[in-house]
């Protein structure tokens, strides 16, 4: 266990002025709240903002949403490696999941892997179709087209993007593929809150997107989540079902400022080390957890959230000029044809570094921990090989995914991180890229 300063892999600050914010925010109630959203519907240019308890909670009230919309369909197609959080939404929602590898050179899908699923579901539609009173393109409410083959209905109900890390997905490409009128784009823009695509706002690429104001994200209210869309037929359901949501209650705010204050408190490298020591914690642990609460946001976390966009360009500056460092880094170590996030700078908030000798990676790792420079590897499989899934999906190997999880590694990008710990990181990188067998995921 090491004592001292410990870099979090990944960091955004609650300030106790912060803390002060969100307790005033319960003095305001639900005009706090309805500032939070006014303020996001105006930057994002949305007619429709939700707000909710967390990112998870979100992703589940819209494939609700769309279940409701369209009954006869219940797969969701995800990249074989993201969050286990995408998938505990998709099956607290009681739907199933359908998986698509990535690129080999990258964090997004596979591309060809992904428009023969979606050709497979358009031929489908060609076979055999009947009309359904739900979602369309247009927000005018009009009857779609659904599809059926050979007596089965086509189940796809939506295609989850996910910009991992602030790496943007390629949405507008995935639209293109995306031919048939049942299927929606849900944007998975949990980690990426104030990045932008070709000058586009990431989360609005899609028919419907979230975002996650959880520890370690872009911008954090401890715990919160948001939801976007343009879509009337998609929001009028997810109104419906945020009327029925509960709010936090008594307890769950006095636990909610409590975390508050220690995310104040012990996020800093002086003292993350205490956090990280317990291991109850599970700190940097990702966990299949179908089982969350789905609440209402309260009015502390809007309250936590005020001078958001402020906050969260001063903290994506700070993101792109690490990132840019750490370009310089690998750059440094003489790693020739590796493909780097843009120069022009994407704010992530960590990056991603892929490690191909096992070994070289267990070293780095073990040493970043004894030395607490916040060197971390990144989900611990593919979303096919959770052991709480066995049974459910088809079994089919995701080999570009499998490799992810074998070989990532991700750098800190926050704003602790000094010269001094970028210098000591690039020691021990140059140790485990030495193979010359590494590569750094791109956009």
């Amino acid at each position: 266990m090491r004592i001292g300063r410990t870099l979090p892999p990944a960091a955004t600050p609650v300030r106790i002025r912060d803390i002060v914010g969100g307790i005033r925010g319960v003095l305001h109630g639900q005009k706090e709240l309805d500032r939070f959203q006014a303020e996001l519907e105006e930057h994002f240019v949305v007619k429709h903002c939700f707000l909710v308890s967390s990112g998870k909670a979100a992703l589940t009230l819209i494939l609700l949403a769309l279940k409701d919309l369209i009954p006869s369909r219940d797969e969701v197609l995800i990249p074989a490696f993201t969050c286990f959080s995408v998938a505990s939404s998709i099956i607290r929602a009681g739907l199933k999941i359908r998986l698509c590898d990535l690129q080999p050179d990258g964090l997004d899908f596979d591309f060809a892997q992904l428009a023969a699923i979606l050709s497979e579901a358009s031929s489908s539609r060609e076979a055999d179709t009947f009309l359904y009173g739900g979602i369309t393109d247009s927000m005018d409410g009009a009857p779609g087209v659904a599809t059926r083959s050979g007596g089965s209905i086509n189940r796809l109900l939506a295609v989850v993007p996910t910009h991992l890390f602030g790496l943007p997905a390629d949405v507008p490409r995935l639209r293109t593929l995306v031919r048939e009128p049942g299927i929606t784009v849900v944007e998975d823009a949990a980690q990426a809150m104030g990045e932008t695509c070709e000058g586009r706002k990431l989360g609005t690429l899609g028919d419907v997107s979230f975002f996650s104001l959880g520890r370690g994200k872009a911008f954090s209210t401890v715990e919160g989540g948001i939801i976007l869309t343009n879509r009337d037929d998609i929001a009028g359901k997810l109104k419906r079902f945020a009327a029925c949501l509960p709010s936090y209650g008594s307890w769950e705010l006095v636990n909610l400022l409590l975390k508050a204050v220690a995310v104040a408190l012990f996020l800093h490298p002086l003292l993350f080390w205490v956090p990280r020591s317990v291991p109850f914690l599970k700190l940097g642990e990702t966990l299949f957890e179908p089982d969350f609460p789905i609440l209402r946001m309260s009015s502390f976390q809007a309250g936590l959230a005020r001078n958001w966009l402020a906050r969260l360009q001063k903290l994506r500056d700070a993101r792109k000029e690490k990132v840019k460092r750490w370009i310089a880094v690998l750059e440094a170590q003489g790693i020739h044809g590796l493909q780097f996030p843009d120069r022009q700078g994407v704010g992530l908030i960590r990056f991603p570094v892929r490690v191909s000798d096992v070994e070289k990676r267990e070293s780095l790792l073990r040493e970043s921990a004894r030395r607490g420079v916040g060197v971390m590897p990144v989900y611990p499989d593919s979303i096919a090989r959770l052991p709480e899934l066995r049974g459910l999906l088809d079994g089919e190997r995701f080999p570009v995914a499998e490799s992810c999880a074998r070989e990532l590694v991700t750098l800190p990008t926050h704003d602790y991180l000094t010269q001094k710990d970028i210098t000591e990181v690039g020691r021990l990188l140059s140790t485990a890229l030495a193979c010359k067998l590494c590569e750094s995921p791109s956009s």
